[in-house]
């Protein structure tokens, strides 16, 4: 096996967490392989391990490590350590653990002004990406009926300290409210971007935008999204990844360069046209 092949393995979230729990000790791959574990879940199993950012990670541990879970210190020891391997490994480029710390609330003004700013900046996204996110939200909306109904039927044991499924429905409602939070948040800073209207031949967001490997002539086709879009098997790519990044605000006929653990890899803009 390549080490090209290699890292095509090991590029999304899931592929890297399995090689991962494989080298923890047994006594932690439970305990630290469980938070790690829920990490990907919420960030995605299928997120290439390119599309994560300080932002994605900051996000994440301001959303669900608190200061007054009695487990926030060993979710951040876990965390730290499930990055620091990332990108000693070469998966990701620069340790995004430095991010990671239980935020302490003083006077409750510097998580004000952190909110106000995330309120006000816009979130560019395609039509396409913004209905997924509507169709979502209905979902979740619809199953929470559902979970409450399984709340309510396992609180029926009596018995709280040993209740899997109690603690089960409990957990998929915490996850149905976050969600919902976050896709609403999302909404409101939605910025539609209208690709078709794009007639400058400059690639932009909601761009298809067919590239050759120079190396290998290996010709694909990406469509650039907003990182909340990101989708590796359906070739939709942040504009915040490494490839992402290069390929925004080009034109037929340039070339490329991206860094990648295997090393540089050039690509040649073949065509643009509007998703």
């Amino acid at each position: 096996m390549t080490s090209e092949d290699a890292e095509n393995q090991i590029a999304t979230l899931h592929a890297a967490l399995q090689q991962y729990l494989e080298t923890l000790k047994a006594e932690h791959r439970n305990t630290f392989g469980q938070y790690v574990r829920k990490y990907v879940e919420y960030t995605g199993a299928e997120v290439e391990l390119g599309d994560l950012s300080r932002a994605r990670v900051e996000s994440y541990v301001e959303s669900q490590i608190s200061v007054t879970d009695p487990a926030a210190q060993e979710r951040v020891t876990a965390l730290k350590g499930w990055f620091k391997y990332l990108h000693k490994e070469g998966l990701t480029e620069e340790n995004y653990g430095v991010q990671v710390r239980v935020k302490r609330v003083s006077n409750g003004r510097a998580s004000a002004n952190a909110a106000r700013r995330q309120a006000v900046e816009s979130v560019d996204m395609t039509a396409e990406g913004v209905q997924a996110l509507r169709e979502e939200l209905e979902t979740l909306e619809k199953e929470v009926p559902a979970i409450r109904e399984l709340i309510a039927e396992a609180r029926q044991d009596k018995d709280f300290r040993e209740n899997a499924p109690l603690d089960a429905a409990r957990e998929a409602m915490a996850f149905n409210d976050q969600r919902r939070k976050e896709i609403e948040a999302t909404l409101k800073r939605a910025r539609v971007v209208d690709s078709k209207g794009n007639v400058s031949g400059i690639t932009g967001v909601g761009s298809l935008v067919t590239v050759t490997r120079v190396d290998t002539e290996q010709q694909m086709v990406f469509k650039l999204v907003g990182p909340r879009e990101a989708n590796a098997t359906e070739k939709k790519i942040s504009v915040e990844s490494p490839v992402g990044k290069e390929l925004l605000g080009r034109r037929p006929g340039d070339e490329v360069e991206v860094e990648a653990p295997s090393g540089t890899i050039a690509y040649r803009v073949d065509a643009i046209s509007q998703g």
